[in-house]
């Protein structure tokens, strides 16, 4: 049965310093209850965000666990553990829109963009409500807004200056995924471009094939085109992938090859490695 979710986050984006806040909270054997509102110092509709965009994020399990990506990026030893690093935002992302928690970015990045290179905020409320029509999911209309709204918040800068502290504070700005291209009457356009992406790390872009492939051969069709694979969430153009299977090649040439056999393009993995060796080489733990 289809499950969509368009709440849990009181309306709050994400802001970049509250993963590790929230983490830092559960390492010190907190819970997300009412004594949270006085250890973590905000309101309880922000502690109630913070808790949503952990498991978002991918770096919580339903059951509260903290995952083992989480460690890798924020624990002790992590590797980048304040956000400084725009892989892990890159790779943040990924997690945000493959997870399951948040429908809306799973189905903006998934689909709706290649439907729609230029779209207004109505055509994507528009584009939610049908698909949860057509899945025979229930929704809220005003709910879909609140999101989409928060959406649009996690990814570019605000307008209006509300000071420098809010205004680069959150956590996917720098992706520059989402581009407000221009207004057409009173509603903005919007696009979500396929690009080369040369700032995103092709050790990265590895670490998230080898933890989520189901083989070891996989089609660069599938890589560039396949639900929730690294072309479509990171929104990479033909070439732009092939440069990063070029740049794994180089780096893994005892792990990987690509073959163009007849017209049948495909990333191999020859020898089995490890996704968070990969990883760990990226951080250099």
């Amino acid at each position: 049965m289809v499950k969509y979710s368009f709440s849990g986050h009181d309306t709050f984006y994400c802001r970049n310093y509250w993963l590790k806040k929230g983490l830092d909270h559960l390492w010190d054997n907190q819970g997300f209850n009412d004594q949270a509102v006085i250890s973590l110092g905000v309101g309880k509709n922000m502690v109630n965000s913070i808790h949503y965009w952990l498991k978002a994020f991918g770096l919580l399990t339903k059951g509260g666990k903290v995952e083992e990506l989480a460690e890798k990026i924020f624990g002790e030893d992590g590797g980048d553990p304040y956000c400084e690093d725009i892989g892990t935002i890159w790779l943040l992302h990924y997690m945000l829109v493959t997870t399951g928690v948040s429908t809306t970015y799973n189905l903006v990045f998934n689909e709706f963009r290649k439907q729609r290179l230029e779209f207004n905020r109505d055509q994507m409320l528009a584009y939610l409500e049908r698909t949860c029509r057509t899945a025979d999911v229930s929704y809220n209309q005003n709910s879909i807004k609140k999101d989409i709204n928060v959406f649009f918040a996690n990814y570019i800068t605000p307008e209006k200056s509300k000071g420098i502290e809010e205004d680069f504070s959150g956590l996917l700005y720098e992706l520059n995924l989402v581009q407000k291209i221009d207004k057409h009457g009173a509603a903005h356009l919007y696009k979500i471009e396929n690009k080369a992406r040369p700032e995103l790390s092709a050790e990265i872009v590895l670490f998230l094939i080898l933890k989520n492939r189901k083989g070891n051969s996989i089609s660069f069709n599938e890589l560039l085109n396949g639900v929730n694979s690294v072309g479509s969430v990171f929104a990479l153009s033909p070439n732009g992938l092939m440069v990063k299977i070029e740049q794994m090649l180089k780096q893994y040439k005892k792990h990987l090859v690509f073959s163009d056999d007849g017209g049948i393009r495909e990333l191999q993995i020859k020898k089995e490695l490890n996704p968070w060796t990969v990883l760990n080489d990226y951080y250099g733990i």
